[in-house]
């Protein structure tokens, strides 16, 4: 019988969910991350966790987060190393959410404008949907009427390490995409990024 070899940890990449989880649980780290690919401020509590498991009832199937994180307004940031294309991500994605917002309002709330926005990020060296995107970005909206959004508060956010750049991608996150899968000091300055230069450090 055969025994799986490990790698040694220089050997590594983000796309190992170990090395992911333990970068990322530093919330400066985080942070920096969730700045790159939302490209806006971020302002996370010192509270960010690696592999949280959440579970609403003992007889329903819980979740297991890679990391989880909150900003000082109650925003939720869950983001999701995927390695291999399983087949039913969307859904996935769909039962992460339920599960997280089904533990963000206290017994006896009333005003559900109280639910926090919450954010499912899936980072991935695979092309979920075919279209060679760097970054698929769903939010609820009117199939009569595009221009109408729901405003619910929930994004679900899928990154492709492999998809091309166009200008809606800072060179920031393109070079961000390419660290994940080749995590050199010379991928994490491809660009003048403090941020991605503090990454590399941390990994």
């Amino acid at each position: 019988m055969k025994q799986k070899t490990r790698k040694p940890l220089g050997e590594l990449n983000l796309l190992n969910r170990f090395l992911f989880g333990e970068v990322m649980e530093d919330s400066e780290t985080y942070q920096g991350v969730l700045e790159i690919i939302l490209g806006h401020e971020v302002n996370l509590r010192d509270n960010t966790q690696s592999e949280k498991e959440i579970r609403t009832l003992p007889t329903f199937r819980g979740i297991r987060l890679d990391v989880w994180g909150q900003e000082e307004d109650g925003t939720i940031y869950n983001s999701e190393m995927q390695a291999f294309n399983t087949k039913n991500l969307p859904r996935r994605s769909r039962y992460y959410q339920s599960v997280l917002d089904a533990g963000l309002l206290e017994p006896g709330t009333i005003d559900f404008n109280h639910l926090a926005n919450v954010y499912l990020i899936t980072i991935a060296p695979f092309d979920l949907f075919g279209k060679r995107l760097c970054r698929y970005t769903f939010k609820m909206r009117c199939e009569e009427d595009d221009s109408l959004r729901l405003e619910d508060g929930a994004v679900r956010i899928f990154l492709n390490t492999r998809g091309e750049g166009d200008d809606r991608i800072s060179p920031e996150l393109m070079a961000f995409l390419r660290y994940v899968e080749h995590s050199t000091k010379e991928n994490a300055a491809a660009v003048d990024s403090l941020r991605l230069r503090k990454l590399h450090d941390r990994v």
